[in-house]
């Protein structure tokens, strides 16, 4: 049994949907399947927040309600918090919405598979595992 988690950022999930790309596609489709693929509710918000109509939105939400969720509890929220000081004191102003899903990658010990600038500056400051596609 696979116990390696993958949390999907948006920025893959928008791939994703609008098929930009085959390999997205082909790695997303494999992770849902085998149940390896994970979503957290800020990355739900921000796909959902996106939709074009309310037929969208309900397809779009029952969806990721299907994926295994990684919770933003207490410890994810201080952790976020810590780490974003910590990005700051390093010169790094990285949004927060991309902090929060980068601390729940790192709490839950998931690789985040992202397509973002940001995530490749806070890896080595919070033992983030990371693949960009």
């Amino acid at each position: 049994m696979n116990t390696e988690k993958f949390l999907i950022d948006t920025s893959i999930w928008v791939k994703y949907l609008r098929g930009m790309d085959e390999s997205v596609r082909d790695r997303l489709s494999t992770l849902v399947l085998k149940n390896c693929a994970y979503t957290t509710d800020i990355i739900i918000m921000e796909i959902l927040r996106g939709a074009k109509s309310e037929k969208e939105y309900k397809m779009l939400y029952n969806d990721f309600l299907a994926l295994p969720e990684l919770s933003i509890n207490k410890e994810v929220w201080e952790l976020s918090w810590r780490n974003a000081y910590k990005l700051r004191k390093k010169g790094l102003n990285i949004p927060m919405a991309d902090v929060i899903i980068a601390s729940t990658a790192a709490h839950y010990d998931c690789t985040l598979i992202h397509s973002d600038r940001h995530f490749p500056l806070t890896e080595k400051h919070l033992n983030l595992k990371t693949i960009k596609m």
